[in-house]
Formats: C-alpha cells, structure tokens, sequence
C-alpha cells in the first residue's frame, strides 16, 4: 500500500565529506539501469550536462555556500508509471514556484519495482537574479517540503480514482496504537525469503565533517541483538500487543454502544441471541501461528449487552402520626 516517506538533505561546500558531491549525487541518481525516467527544468536532464551544470554552480558559489539540496519519496505503488511521472513533476514545480532549477531521477523497476521512489535536486536559486526564491535553507522548510508531497501524492491518488491516503504524521498523531516499524528493503527481505543469517558486527563509520573525530565505531551487534530487520518488524506483532489492541476495539465499542442518549432505551435481549465468542480459540500445535491484528480485529465479536430493566421504587407509606411529624420538621 501507499507509504510516507520524505529525506531532505543539504549538500553544501563546507558540509559535504568532499568537493563536487552534488555533481557525484546527479551521477549516483540517473546511473542506468536503476533510473527508469529522468527530469527537470532549468538544469540539463542529459546526465552528464546535469553534472556539468553542478560543477559550474559550485565552482562560482561562495566558500560557504549551500550548493543544493536532495529530496527523496516514496512513489505510491498504487500509481502507474505516467502518474508517477507527473506526480514528481507536479511536486517539483510547486516546491520551486516554477523558477528555481530542479532535477529528478525515478527509481521503480527491476529490484525498485516493490519500492518505487524518486530522488530531487533542488538548486534554490533565480536563474535571472541569482538570489534564493524557495527558501530551503530556513527553518521549517523540511516540514513545508512534507506537507507539499502529502498534499500532491494524495491528490495524485484520488484522481487515479483510488482510496488509498498517505499521511504525513507520526503514528501517535493518527491515533495509531503500534510502534512503528523499520524499512525492511528487498536485499534483507531476499535474504529472509532464502532462510539467510546476516550477522552484525562493529563497524568504523565516517562522522558528520567538522567533527571532533573524523570516525566512529558503531557496535551494530548491540543495536540490532542478532535480529533482522524484517525479524524486528514481526516481533512487533506480539500476542500481548495483539490481545491489548482486541480488547481497546472491544472497549471502545462498549463505550459506543452505552452513549448517554441510548441508554435509557435499550432493547431487551431476544431469547433466542446467541453470544460468539470475542476472538476465535487461539491456534495451538506445530506450524500454528498467530493470527494477524487485522484478522483478530475482524473476528472481534460485538459485545452482547444486557440491559437493565427499568426500575421504579414503590411509593412509601406513613402512618398518620410520621406523617404529621415529617411536615413539621425544619428544612
């Protein structure tokens, strides 16, 4: 189904690891065969024009300048690919207003075919003036950049005539009870597939430049404790959690079902109602596994109240004396 995910990234001349990486990037991007379509306006979509175009730019920028700035997006699997297409041209030309230079390579064949995505260059600059006009080195720019594809993705959606929504906020935004997962990807989903072991180990990694040190050991045995990224993804689907979010379903239900303007009139149960059981028996012996949350949610049965009959106290009788002694009291 349709996924959000959005990675913004300067590349600039004192924060890049080494001279010339936007021209390295446009390389790395539009190499064949992963790129199966590339774009752009105001830069080159010629692979090595585009590079060229990115080594002038530097070359004539400040020593301190933000060269450009990468952007890449999960395209909906939903999408064929002329969607695709001008769903990344559209977003470009929003995020630029039609005047600074962009440049966009789509990955969605051969081993990008289950995970079909794109990468951007933006070079924030006027062509005519020179100056910045989209403002992606000022704060909120990444939040303004995921708000744009959120909003073009699904209108890409709806005018493909599917359901399917992507959504730009955290789970616990949505009100999604779950952790969230990782991306898998298909070599670790390749080697889950095969029965394959991928063992970790300590790994020297370069830091950010103007670090104090310019490497670091990560001790990725430690982070990961021996499991795989889709064994990771699986484990999240434990029967505590699975059981809590069955019986959340079943208490919001209750809550739904007891609402102050239903109470008052609800039905007598017939005699001839029969109760389901709220989940069906849990799978037991070699091979059983557990039932996803979706088919645990849909075997949720729901809840069989049994309404309270109403009830009127029978009226009180005094004795003419208590009577008599009750009017007289003070109030």
């Amino acid at each position: 189904m349709a996924i959000y995910s959005l990675n913004h990234r300067p590349i600039g001349k004192t924060t890049q690891a080494r001279p010339n990486t936007a021209a390295a990037h446009i390389r790395y991007i539009s190499r064949k065969p992963a790129a199966t379509h590339v774009d752009g306006r105001g830069i080159p979509t010629d692979p090595k024009k585009a590079r060229a175009f990115f080594l002038e730019a530097e070359s004539l920028d400040r020593k301190n300048a933000r060269v450009a700035d990468k952007v890449m997006v999960a395209l909906p699997k939903e999408l064929d690919a002329e969607q695709r297409k001008t769903l990344v041209r559209r977003f470009a030309e929003d995020v630029t207003k039609g005047r600074a230079p962009w440049y966009a390579a789509i990955h969605d064949q051969g081993k990008d075919a289950q995970n079909p995505h794109a990468h951007l260059v933006f070079r924030d600059r006027d062509p005519e003036t020179g100056r910045r006009v989209i403002g992606l080195s000022e704060s909120g720019s990444t939040e303004r950049l995921r708000k744009a594809w959120e909003f073009h993705a699904n209108e890409a959606l709806s005018g493909a005539g599917r359901a399917e929504r992507i959504d730009r906020r955290t789970l616990d935004a949505q009100g999604v009870r779950r952790r969230p997962t990782i991306h898998e990807g298909p070599r670790s989903r390749a080697m889950k597939a095969r029965g394959a072991e991928p063992r970790s180990q300590r790994r020297q990694v370069r830091n950010q430049p103007r670090a104090r040190n310019a490497r670091r050991w990560v001790d990725y045995p430690k982070i990961d404790r021996g499991r795989s990224r889709p064994d990771y993804n699986r484990s999240l689907e434990s029967p505590a959690e699975l059981w809590e979010a069955v019986d959340n379903a079943r208490q919001r239900r209750d809550f739904a079902q007891l609402a102050p303007h239903q109470a008052p009139g609800l039905p007598e149960k017939s005699a001839t109602t029969t109760r389901r059981p709220l989940v069906q028996p849990m799978p037991t012996g070699q091979g059983a596994r557990l039932p996803s949350l979706t088919h645990a949610l849909s075997q949720a049965a729901p809840p069989q109240l049994n309404p309270v009959a109403s009830f009127k106290p029978p009226p009180l009788s005094f004795s003419p004396d208590e009577l008599t002694r009750r009017k007289g009291l003070k109030r």
